[in-house]
């Protein structure tokens, strides 16, 4: 599917265009926006997520504490539910990551916000919290549209920023000094944007509130090119030796001769070297990657199931996928591999990179790679027979 026409107005943006918010607000500022979803009606009580956070493949925290006392603390997940039953009864926040992999109606939320290309957005993520609840005065380091979706929370914002310094004797990256600029209550159906670097604080007023957060994070130019490397010093393998047969005689034994220095460097130069059609290959392998936290279950045996004919694989909904437009036409990257895929149309890659299920009888005409895809998702554990 298409994303929204960039220059019609969209509810969930307050009016604004994607257009004009992409150019006004995004990375830029702060967004208030009232009513952004009119009539929304929570499907996912506090019980559902609490029940969610006992699930060892969810990643869910705990947080604990208030403002004026300071005294914050985290536990990290899966929780047994009696420790849920013992909370007090306010001054906590229950959150879980990813949700939009445990609950079907995930995708289609996230999807109202496919104005950002999908390889962006990090999750949706869900948090409960009773009166006092907060995870404190904090910054991010990448974009977040704050979503009400039911009771009501206050959110302050410290515009322009302050000193970043934490307190160092403390669980959490918790700001010493905050000193709100701007104040807001939400309601259900509101929502907050916020770019990167804002200092905020949201706390709980009611024993209703639940707050969705969806995050955008943006890959650290290191780590990227960490990757590259890696990608490279794969190829090359341990074994390659710089190699001087033939040398000649050198007059200085502390100097680091010429001849020397030329080799090495032309060595760096072959494995740094890579043309456009490399580097795009090599990031959509990168940002199509499995993350730490997927929860893959590679099979036990040493050998991976071949495809069945006619059968349809699930799969797993933490898997990344997307395409590009190479210089042949388009590829189609998924959890970390890239594939050919000239014979495809946009509205059929958009429809690869969204299904949950794959079979070999579905794409084999325009996509002979789907037998590769689905060798290395039943090897590397991210599709499952449809059962």
């Amino acid at each position: 599917m298409a994303a929204p026409d960039p220059d019609t107005p969209l509810t969930l943006l307050g009016g604004l265009t994607p257009a004009a918010f992409l150019r006004d607000y995004w990375q830029q500022k702060p967004l208030l926006i009232r009513g952004a979803i009119s009539g929304f009606e929570n499907p996912i009580e506090p019980d559902d997520l609490a029940g969610l956070a006992t699930d060892p493949e969810a990643g869910s925290r705990l947080v604990l504490g208030h403002r004026e006392r300071n005294d914050w603390d985290v536990e990290y997940g899966p929780f047994e539910p009696e420790r849920l039953a013992r909370l007090p009864e306010r001054d906590w926040t229950l959150l879980v990551s990813d949700v939009e992999r445990f609950w079907p109606g995930g995708p289609e939320f996230l999807a109202q916000f496919d104005f950002i290309p999908r390889w962006r957005r990090d999750d949706l993520m869900i948090s409960y919290a009773p009166p006092g609840g907060s995870v404190g005065p904090h910054v991010d380091q990448y974009d977040v549209f704050l979503f009400q979706a039911a009771g009501r929370r206050r959110w302050q914002i410290q515009d322009p920023p302050g000193s970043p310094e934490c307190f160092e004797d403390l669980p959490l990256a918790i700001l010493r000094e905050f000193r709100p600029t701007d104040s807001w209550e939400l309601e259900p159906g509101d929502m907050l944007y916020l770019p990167p670097g804002v200092p905020h604080y949201g706390e709980s007023l009611d024993r209703e509130c639940m707050t969705w957060s969806v995050g955008f994070r943006a890959p650290a130019i290191l780590d990227v090119l960490t990757g590259f490397l890696e990608e490279r010093a794969n190829v090359i393998g341990d074994q390659a030796r710089f190699e001087d047969p033939g040398r000649p005689a050198d007059q200085w034994p502390g100097e680091l001769p010429a001849g020397d220095r030329r080799e090495l460097r032309d060595a760096l130069r072959a494995l740094l070297a890579a043309d456009d059609a490399d580097l795009d290959a090599y990031l959509g392998r990168f940002l199509t990657r499995p993350t730490s936290g997927t929860g893959l279950t590679p099979p036990d045996d040493t050998e991976a199931p071949a495809p069945q004919p006619g059968a349809r694989y699930r799969v797993h909904p933490g898997i990344r996928r997307a395409w590009y437009r190479g210089p042949d036409g388009p590829v189609l990257c998924i959890a970390g591999h890239d594939h050919p895929a000239s014979a495809l149309e946009p509205d059929q890659l958009e429809t690869f990179c969204t299904v949950e299920t794959l079979a070999a009888a579905d794409w084999e005409a325009g996509f002979p790679s789907i037998h590769q895809v689905l060798e290395d998702g039943l090897r590397e554990g991210w599709l499952e027979p449809d059962d």
